[in-house]
């Protein structure tokens, strides 16, 4: 079946919109643009349907690329409806990667070695022995994995375990972390990175030349100036590289930020809630398990507005 000029441009926003939910980086004020565009036209709803349809078959995919390329379906006058919407998705990855200029597509997580998505972690075992752990919607570049393993970070959280007589730097945009037998997580924020490290000890060193030793159960944080106090590491710290969150008599609106980097769109708390205690054990693998937990345990209620707009208010 062939689409026409309303359904190719609707499956092109559904794309745009796609990428924009799933990005970990959005607003209310994104979510009700959203909504009213997903209201205004049945065939926006059509797009849509299409779009998150397309993204349950997707998921099982193990590469990115494979998508990517589909874009050349896009240009298709007389494309057909599955190749279109296939086409409109790819602007997930590719559609992105068009507005920032040749640099920004050269950096762009999209286009790292190895990548997760929003709620996906991923184990890795490399040919020396190494063990890496990617968090949620996390990117990393890999170089020299036999003689001489080096990492970058080009976004989210990565654990390394470095078994002994081996070595591996890990490469962010504020510094380098060198490390021998050892077992830490390295985390990219906006404007720093930060290093915890499990077991044995790590060094961080700064383009300007200053170092610093980070020793098992400390943690500190980093920019291109200089380093954060060292820290203790929190004891539940590395829970997530078993896929598990923790909670130790914690406020519910800590619990539910930590909660929404692992599930795709908007999960906040209401004002009136924040400050209740939880604790608990919880498998990252189903964000909507741990949400209907929360009701039985709390004096809760869980309001979805659409699967990526969810509010935690009280009972």
């Amino acid at each position: 079946m062939n689409l026409n000029a309303e359904q190719r441009a609707s499956l092109r926003q559904a794309a745009h919109w796609f990428s924009q939910l799933n990005s970990g980086d959005v607003q209310a004020s994104d979510y009700s643009a959203w909504q009213l565009w997903l209201n205004a036209t049945p065939v926006n709803a059509w797009a849509w349907q299409q779009a998150e349809q397309l993204q349950t078959r997707m998921a099982a995919t193990e590469n990115p690329a494979s998508t990517r390329v589909l874009a050349l379906a896009a240009h298709g006058r007389h494309a057909s409806r599955r190749r279109v919407v296939k086409a409109g998705l790819v602007l997930l990855g590719g559609g992105a990667l068009g507005l920032g200029g040749y640099r920004e597509v050269k950096q762009s997580p999209w286009l790292a070695d190895v990548r997760t998505g929003v709620g996906e972690q991923r184990s890795l075992m490399l040919d020396n022995g190494i063990a890496l752990v990617l968090n949620t919607a996390s990117a990393v570049d890999m170089g020299d994995v036999r003689t001489a393993p080096w990492l970058r970070l080009r976004q989210g959280e990565l654990m390394v375990t470095v078994p002994a007589r081996q070595a591996c730097a890990v490469v962010t945009r504020n510094g380098t972390i060198e490390a021998g037998e050892s077992h830490f997580a390295v985390r990219l924020f906006d404007d720093s990175s930060s290093l915890e490290v499990f077991g044995q000890q790590a060094q961080v060193r700064l383009a300007s030349g200053q170092t610093l030793q980070v020793a098992s159960g400390q943690r500190c944080q980093f920019n291109e100036q200089g380093f954060s106090s060292v820290e203790a590491v929190a004891p539940t710290a590395d829970a997530w590289g078993r896929g598990l969150l923790i909670a130790n008599d914690q406020r519910l609106d800590t619990f539910i930020s930590n909660l929404s980097r692992y599930r795709p769109g908007w999960l906040r708390c209401a004002p009136s809630v924040a400050g209740l205690r939880i604790s608990g054990t919880y498998k990252l693998n189903d964000t909507d398990q741990i949400l209907r937990a929360l009701t039985t345990s709390l004096p809760v209620q869980v309001q979805a507005r659409t699967r990526y707009w969810v509010t935690i208010t009280a009972a």
